[in-house]
């Protein structure tokens, strides 16, 4: 069951689940964004395309590390870029509880840059469905990633 109390939290099963986005929950790493790009797997859902990694780091204060990438190729000006990022940021923000519910059942950590491929701004509800059906994709992946691995 579902309820929500007036500081922006959710109540899963008793459960609390915030609704943040803390700088501790950005990628910045060079080192760990340089080995997506070398040895990431790959999931593609338009309008993203994903690149992630797991991990067993203990460093790591939250399941998940995100970094957000809007190509300069497709949006000339920064103003575009920056208010596109925003809105997949809010997206994932609304989102995360899904992903961070079943990186703790596999007590595993994950860090992954989302890349929006297309040349269109799309309003901000399409980002969120899409984003929702993304986590999907991750977890279903991921899940059978594990299991694959484990046996």
């Amino acid at each position: 069951f579902y309820s929500y109390n007036n500081q922006n939290r959710l109540f899963l099963n008793m459960q609390v689940v915030k609704y943040t986005f803390n700088k501790t929950e950005r990628l910045k790493s060079r080192k760990l964004i340089e080995s997506l790009f070398e040895n990431g797997k790959t999931l593609n859902n338009y309008p993203f395309k994903v690149l992630y990694n797991l991990s067993n780091n203990p460093d790591f204060e939250h399941p998940a590390k995100i970094a957000i990438s809007v190509s300069k190729k497709h949006f000339k000006r920064a103003v575009d870029r920056n208010y596109i990022k925003r809105k997949i940021k809010e997206a994932y923000r609304k989102n995360k509880h899904r992903l961070y519910k079943m990186l703790k059942e596999y007590d595993q950590n994950i860090y992954f840059i989302v890349i929006y491929v297309t040349n269109v701004n799309l309003e901000y509800k399409i980002i969120e469905e899409k984003t929702e059906l993304l986590i999907e994709k991750m977890t279903t992946k991921i899940k059978g990633d594990l299991e694959h691995k484990s046996v």
